[in-house]
Parts: structure tokens; sequence; C-alpha cells
């Protein structure tokens, strides 16, 4: 829940997932100022949670990704009545 004017306000599906796609088009944006990749390459998404958070049956754990000397750029985060999100992008210029 979010406080808006001293009132508690639940945010819709609709709201998240503006949210959401305001974030997928600060990355997709980002390729402005990231370096150019001229080799094929992956990507990792690193979801760091509580322990005791409820994931998908699909995630894996794994332990952090670090890149040496690395750049990095906060994206917008947003916040749903449950989840915190802080999306952040790494790379090595």
């Amino acid at each position: 829940a979010q406080q808006v004017e001293g009132k508690t306000h639940e945010k819709s599906e609709e709201e998240i997932q503006r949210e959401i796609q305001a974030v997928v088009r600060q990355i997709t944006a980002s390729i402005t100022f990231l370096p150019l990749l001229n080799d094929v390459c992956t990507f990792d998404l690193l979801c760091y949670t509580d322990k005791d958070s409820d994931v998908p049956l699909q995630w894996e754990e794994s332990e952090a990704k670090y890149i040496a000397n690395q750049a990095e750029v906060k994206l917008r985060s947003f916040s749903t009545s449950v989840h915190t999100v802080e999306p952040m992008v790494a790379y090595k210029a």
C-alpha cells in the first residue's frame, strides 16, 4: 500500500504494469550510452530478494555477479503493495 495525501492507496495492476513498462523503456533507451557490442552476448537478469521471499519455481539461485571496474546506471524505482523494485544496469565500457 502506498500513502497518498494521508490515505492508503493500493496500486492497480494497470498502474504496476505502466511502471514496469517505464523501466523497460529506460533499459531500451540506455543503448545511447552503453558500449556498442559487436559480438553475440548474453545478459543476466539478477533479482536480489529476501531469503524468505516467494519466487517463481523457474528462478535459479546464484551468487552475485560482479563486473570488475563496472559502471552503473540506476533506473527509476517503483513499488507495489508487495515488492520494491530498484533496477540498475551494470556494464564495463
